[in-house]
């Protein structure tokens, strides 16, 4: 499909950003004094800027953006409504939950709004991969694995930002150097193991398509006879090949690949095992992680083939 960046930086940037709010959020109440106070806030703060961006972003892809109050009108059946819900309530929770931590305030209510904070990241980042995952025409996508992928890089992208937001005012605790190390192996196997997916034989076939697996058999006929496709119905370019036909990616797909792997997950993880160091070393990495992020991003919508594909000339999607 033909990817659209207005897509790409929302779910990377977003992404990046509940990630953050996640961790941020569950140090915060599972041991307060695990991050420097002002990392607390400023780490918080940040992610929601990201998270609030990234919406954002997410509107130009609409034929008519200012429709986009109508995404939380199918709450029950829709992901994107079950998105949009549980981001309304995200603002207001995250917004007063900052201020709390902006001013040293470590009551109940900080731990409430803390515990809010992570369910409704966690809940986001899972209803935005499963807008993907529960779409059956499109088999790249409609796998587990597309919600595990979404929730694992968030959190390995807002890890590496909240160790560069800790590292502002002494070295970046050694136990978040490591839980960014065990997040950013776990997130390169699970991308790993979702593009030997991808590439392995399934699919669609034209005859599956048309309800006829076992081809069609007419009486007296000596052989059966498998579906087909006599003619595409067009004699140039339509609006389906245009964006479902999408191929740049069949043809770049290794060299992108390699670029994600190695800025989204080598320099990154190289760097962390070495120990991390100064804020700037920090945030150059967490950029580049984000970098790395949006071309694996690109991949993941490049490389989705919708079945409409099979009455256009593939052989399977």
């Amino acid at each position: 499909m033909k990817p659209a960046f207005s897509i790409i930086f929302f779910t990377v940037g977003s992404g990046a950003g509940l990630g953050l709010l996640a961790l941020v959020a569950l140090f915060d109440l599972v041991s307060p004094d695990f991050l420097p106070s002002q990392a607390v806030w400023r780490s918080a703060l940040l992610a929601l800027i990201l998270i609030a961006a990234g919406l954002a972003s997410s509107t130009m892809h609409l034929a008519n953006p200012k429709n986009a109050w109508r995404s939380l009108a199918r709450v029950r059946t829709s992901w994107l409504s079950r998105e949009a819900a549980s981001a309304l309530a995200l603002f207001p929770a995250a917004g007063i939950y900052i201020v709390l931590a902006a001013k040293g305030n470590a009551g109940a209510a900080r731990a409430v709004l803390a515990l809010a904070s992570v369910l409704l990241a966690w809940s986001v980042l899972f209803c935005t991969a499963m807008i993907y995952a529960s779409l059956k025409p499109i088999r790249q996508w409609h796998t587990w694995l597309t919600p595990l992928n979404y929730v694992l890089l968030g959190h390995w992208s807002g890890a590496l930002l909240l160790a560069t937001i800790a590292s502002t005012e002494a070295a970046a605790p050694a136990g978040l150097l490591i839980l960014a190390t065990v997040l950013g192996f776990v997130a390169l196997a699970a991308k790993l193991a979702y593009w030997v997916w991808v590439g392995s034989r399934g699919g669609t076939t034209l005859s599956h398509a048309v309800g006829v697996d076992a081809g069609v058999r007419a009486p007296g006929a000596p052989a059966t006879v498998r579906a087909r496709l006599f003619d595409a119905g067009h004699s140039r370019g339509t609006f389906l090949t245009h964006e479902f036909g999408f191929v740049f990616a069949r043809r770049y797909a290794t060299i992108l690949r390699a670029i994600a792997l190695g800025l989204g997950f080598g320099l990154p993880l190289v760097y962390l095992i070495w120990g991390g160091g100064l804020w700037q070393a920090s945030l150059a990495v967490a950029l580049c992680c984000i970098v790395g992020l949006l071309v694996e991003r690109w991949l993941f919508f490049a490389e989705a083939r919708h079945t409409v594909r099979l009455y256009h000339g593939d052989a399977r999607t």
